[in-house]
């Protein structure tokens, strides 16, 4: 029974009480005789003592309903509290359990480890998904079953990744051995290289050293071989329309050159034909150079450059002291000024001169 029962089944009582004949605000008959004035007194005070009454017991009824219904909610409360606080110890006992037997798969290699760590977090996610239906008072039992079937696989799984990872250890057992072995003959081979390296590099050293040594003794017999001059001498000359030569000073008058020099004995050049390039520069520092009158580019190997020369002189050489004279007839004026002469026998410079035009 709800209060809300209760109340009304009071209040018709209250209400029917109060419409009695008895009427208190309606002015009252006198009563001579004197009995009828108590019975009503008394008759009134009836009347409001009942309606008391009826208020208690309706009252009563009304609190201990109440107190039923609040013992009944109280008793489901503390059962339900009960059954929630089982479920979750349940839920901790097999979390725990599924926990503890997950970690002491651990140890093996890196990658399990792994594996095992992902699966623990899954399980921890389960278990907070789980608590959250016992809160909810949803069905939990369920799914704790299957966070046991999970945890049961996830073992199964770790159980079969230990077998692959025995018969792979095996595997790199053996192939540790091929590989020691390889490192041995690698270290073998490679000490056998570095002696032949060592001893590749001591040759390369001494050949270096040889080729340097042949090319200085080769510069040296180069050297040797050109053969130097002495008295350099210059003639500045007017050619006549007959052909007769005859020799001036002045630069407007002078059409040709000539360019004389003494060999000096060399026994190390063979005797034969020998060329010696001539190199006639101006007063400004330019040489003299026309390609159709037999000018050219000569090495100068001291200098390792090319330089260009004005003219050559050539002679039959016979390791002694020899006259020989070169020409140089531009057939254009000459400027004034102080002229110098270089003589380049080999690609060496043998001797020098110079001479001045007024």
């Amino acid at each position: 029974m709800s209060n809300a029962t209760t109340i009304t089944n009071v209040k018709p009582f209250i209400f029917l009480s109060m419409n009695t004949p008895t009427n208190f605000n309606q002015p009252t008959t006198p009563n001579y005789g004197g009995g009828s004035s108590e019975n009503n007194n008394q008759k009134r005070l009836t009347t409001i003592m009942g309606v008391a009454i009826a208020i208690l017991l309706g009252l009563c009824v009304f609190l201990l309903v109440s107190k039923y219904k609040t013992s009944q909610s109280l008793t489901l409360t503390q059962t339900e509290l009960a059954e929630q606080k089982t479920a979750f110890a349940d839920l901790d006992a097999k979390y725990n359990e599924a926990v503890t037997q997950l970690e002491q798969q651990k140890g093996i290699n890196a990658e399990l480890d792994n594996k095992i760590n992902a699966q623990l977090q899954e399980l921890e996610a389960r278990k907070n998904e789980i608590a959250g239906l016992i809160r909810d008072k949803k069905d939990y039992r369920s799914a704790i079953a299957r966070l046991e079937k999970q945890k049961n696989e996830y073992l199964a799984q770790i159980d079969e990744l230990k077998k692959q990872v025995g018969i792979l250890t095996e595997t790199n057992q053996q192939q540790g051995q091929q590989i020691q072995q390889l490192n041995t003959s690698l270290t073998e081979t490679k000490t056998k290289l570095d002696e032949e390296s060592t001893a590749k590099a001591a040759l390369v050293s001494e050949k270096s050293s040889l080729e340097a040594e042949k090319t200085q003794l080769s510069k040296k017999v180069d050297i040797a071989s050109a053969i130097r001059v002495k008295n350099v001498t210059v003639k500045s000359l007017m050619v006549k329309s007959n052909g007769k030569e005859r020799e001036k000073s002045r630069a407007g008058k002078v059409d040709k050159l000539n360019i004389c020099f003494t060999t000096e004995p060399n026994e190390v050049v063979p005797a034969g034909e020998e060329t010696f390039y001539l190199r006639i520069i101006d007063p400004t520092g330019a040489p003299l150079a026309i390609e159709s009158l037999g000018s050219g580019v000569a090495q100068d190997k001291r200098n390792e450059t090319e330089v260009r020369f004005t003219t050559t002189a050539t002679c039959n050489y016979q390791n002694g002291e020899t006259n020989v004279c070169g020409a140089w007839q531009p057939g254009q004026n000459f400027a004034k000024g102080k002229y110098k002469v270089e003589v380049y026998n080999k690609g060496y410079l043998v001797g020098n001169g110079s001479f001045n035009l007024k």
